[in-house]
């Protein structure tokens, strides 16, 4: 689960959004079997590991076509390295092998669980159950496309079998549970599995968990390891004869 470090301000009268007849259909890699739904128009859950098993409805995200939008083009640059499509459509994870996909749910329907800006299950992504992951859109704001990215990114980081990113001192003890990176402006970071709501670029890291400062994760490794997909093939050829030539242009620059 990922949780913002700023006062959380609850909007849950809206519950409603007025995008749901004009939701944008992306994708990233349409090809991809594996398949990362981002979810913005409600969602019926009836699952035995959320809400004590009891079923609910999650309300539609309350985000904007424009909003929906940046969230996706964020999350997919996270995942660009991989075999793997970021969608808003459906249709396209019903199509993906039930142990390659997860649906990410993204509402401010938040009353049930408190706390945290969203939350997932560890390795769900390859159950093959169809266990969502949330994000609380009214949370993260409310309604950020920044930070709804951040967190979609990081709660699907759990389902593909990542744990936090943690930071400890010279003599290892923790001092925060979730990495908020380092920098300020333009050039801060963050590890995408700590806390990097409030910087500017995020990204996978390899570095300590909470579970002690040698216990290291290599988010990367973790990623096409265990989850029935690898990185996407590299666009360009590792010869330099076959790859577009350079050329100059003349004049002011």
């Amino acid at each position: 689960m990922k949780k913002p470090s700023a006062p959380l301000l609850l909007l849950l009268a809206l519950l409603f959004s007025f995008n749901v007849f004009s939701l944008p259909f992306l994708n990233s890699l349409p090809g991809a079997a594996a398949t990362i739904y981002l979810d913005f128009d409600g969602y019926n859950v009836n699952s035995a590991y959320w809400n004590s098993g009891n079923a609910f409805t999650c309300a539609p995200s309350n985000m904007t076509d424009a909003q929906i939008t940046e969230v996706f083009n964020r999350v997919a640059e996270d995942y660009r390295p991989f075999e793997i499509n970021i969608t808003t459509d459906e249709t396209k994870f019903l199509a993906a092998p039930l142990s390659k996909r997860i649906r990410i749910v993204v509402t401010p329907t938040s009353s049930w669980f408190t706390g945290v800006g969203g939350v997932s299950y560890i390795g769900s992504f390859k159950w093959g159950d169809d266990t969502p992951a949330f994000v609380f859109s009214d949370r993260l704001g409310p309604y950020n496309p920044k930070l709804v990215a951040e967190c979609c990114s990081h709660e699907s980081g759990h389902s593909v079998g990542l744990s936090h990113q943690s930071k400890y001192d010279g003599t290892c003890n923790l001092t925060a549970t979730y990495n908020d990176g380092v920098g300020t402006g333009e050039t801060s970071w963050a590890p995408i599995m700590g806390n990097s709501y409030y910087r500017n670029m995020s990204g996978w890291n390899v570095g300590p968990t909470p579970y002690g400062c040698n216990n290291i994760q290599d988010n990367l490794s973790i990623i096409i390891s265990q989850n029935g997909f690898g990185y996407r093939a590299d666009d360009y050829s590792n010869d330099i004869n076959i790859n577009p030539q350079m050329f100059s242009i003349a004049g002011n620059t």
